[in-house]
């Protein structure tokens, strides 16, 4: 057996280290307009040093603690330096998600009220399940099929089908199978018409039950021809139930009355509110960046705390805790400074790349990458990803993502350069204008294009068009 040895290794490496402030400023940079609002509204709440002004966010002026920390300002210049971002992001991604951005400033109290006041705050809205318990609450029924009922509607997905076999609830309920068939249909007489179906053709069935119309066509067609017609094969389907094609095409309008997601009309909405980072206008024969300084509240240092500082009776405790906000303030503001700065920068670049898209519209968007922006304004390609994330930017054309802009793009055989996002325009023009009796396909749009003096394969032709949800050539016949 091999002697155990005991090995003491010095090793010496470099890290970097960050410091609170440009921890600070990426995490500023990084959050969105809307979630920055919330989180200078805590500051304002958690620092008595910090007031709100009507003014353009201002730098701290005239700071008692500059003869203090000349030097330390100094090398915060040096390290809060937009090109420094690059190095700084992954480690501030994961003080992204931890809550307010100077935990550090506040007590564990404070901490402790904003969460509070965070969750009493929520609104919930009752999800899809909750909704039907209500329901069968309000029914009256025995208690085994209630309790079956119940099995019953925590077997439905979110768009309304129940995806667990009937044995199976039967087992988990410990009833029998007559009382779990009962309970189904007990689900399915519930709000929205179509809930609780095994699949889309009963889902179907149990809404046109409920609309009583007595349409045998229309029944026969959802009992025995869904296939077909997802297929778009309706002269066979007519051919096959004795009925003309405009027969068909109205039975077909009449089907598309029918929900298919019967879950989502009581399953809790998502909307996504987001506001605008900076707004372009033209003006004249130019277009110009404004900034929506509305939103964010401007931010300035309490004279009465700076008198207090300079006051020579004020204790020395009293002293150090303003001190201490002053430093956080200043953080603050600085950070919020350069965000905007540096947001704006990049916004300046979009719309100096494109004119044509602001003029004429999304046909006309020019290829832009990330790269190039950074380039142009000597910052890492990393530092605008980051920058420009869950951000929006107002045009007179509508609001866009910062992303939406950046995108890669085809040369025509004149030399003028388009963005992919242009040439899905294209293929959504041409397919709009098609004959719907012969849709164009594939082959038939790329050669279009290149008639147009733009090469695009046929391949690309057909991922883009499943990009943009439309149907392939034979689905989008009309007959």
């Amino acid at each position: 057996m091999a002697d155990a040895f005991l090995n003491q290794n010095i090793e010496q490496k470099q890290e970097q280290i960050l410091a609170r402030h440009q921890i600070q400023s990426l995490e500023v940079l990084l959050t969105p307009l809307l979630e920055l609002q919330e989180k200078i509204d805590q500051e304002l709440n958690s620092n008595p040093v910090i007031e709100q002004e009507k003014s353009s966010v201002e730098e701290l002026a005239g700071d008692p603690l500059h003869s203090e920390a000349t030097n330390t300002d100094s090398s915060e210049k040096n390290n809060d330096d937009e090109n420094d971002f690059a190095e700084m992001l992954k480690i501030a991604e994961s003080w992204h998600d931890r809550g307010s951005f100077s935990n550090y400033n506040s007590s564990p109290a404070d901490a402790q009220n904003k969460r509070d006041f965070m969750f009493n705050s929520l609104v919930e809205q009752p999800s899809l399940q909750q909704q039907l318990l209500e329901q069968l609450n309000l029914t009256e029924c025995s208690p085994e099929i209630a309790q079956a009922a119940e099995f019953v509607i925590g077997s439905i997905d979110g768009i309304g089908y129940l995806t667990t076999h009937p044995a199976d609830i039967a087992m988990a309920a410990k009833c029998d199978m007559k009382k779990v068939k009962e309970a189904i249909k007990l689900v399915q007489s519930f709000d929205p018409p179509g809930i609780g179906a095994v699949d889309l053709r009963e889902c179907l069935l149990i809404q046109l039950d409920r609309r009583q119309q007595k349409n045998p066509q229309l029944r026969e067609l959802i009992s025995k021809y869904l296939e077909e017609i997802g297929r778009n094969h309706l002269p066979q389907v007519a051919k096959a139930m004795h009925i003309s094609i405009d027969e068909l095409t109205s039975l077909i309008a009449q089907l598309k009355e029918l929900s298919p997601l019967p879950g989502s009309a009581l399953s809790p909405s998502s909307e996504l509110y987001v506001l605008p980072e900076l707004t372009v206008e033209k003006k004249g024969d130019e277009y110009v960046i404004s900034s929506n300084d509305s939103y964010l509240p401007s931010l300035k240092i309490s004279q009465t705390y700076l008198d207090l500082l300079k006051n020579p009776d004020t204790n020395a405790e009293t002293k150090a805790y303003i001190k201490e906000k002053l430093l956080a303030a200043r953080m603050l503001i600085k950070s919020l400074s350069q965000r905007q700065s540096t947001i704006r920068r990049i916004a300046q670049v979009i719309l100096d790349s494109q004119y044509d898209f602001l003029e004429q519209g999304i046909e006309h968007l020019k290829p832009l990458t990330m790269q190039q922006v950074a380039d142009k304004l000597g910052l890492h390609e990393t530092t605008i990803s980051r920058a420009i994330a869950n951000k929006y930017l107002k045009t007179p054309n509508g609001m866009y993502e910062f992303k939406f802009f950046f995108t890669g793009g085809y040369q025509t055989n004149d030399g003028e350069e388009i963005s992919s996002r242009g040439i899905k325009e294209k293929i959504k023009d041409l397919i709009a204008a098609e004959n719907k009796a012969k849709p164009l396909s594939d082959n038939k749009i790329s050669q279009l294009l290149k008639d147009n003096g733009l090469s695009v394969a046929r391949r690309t032709i057909a991922k883009y068009r499943e990009q943009l949800g439309i149907q392939a050539t034979n689905l989008r016949r009309k007959f």
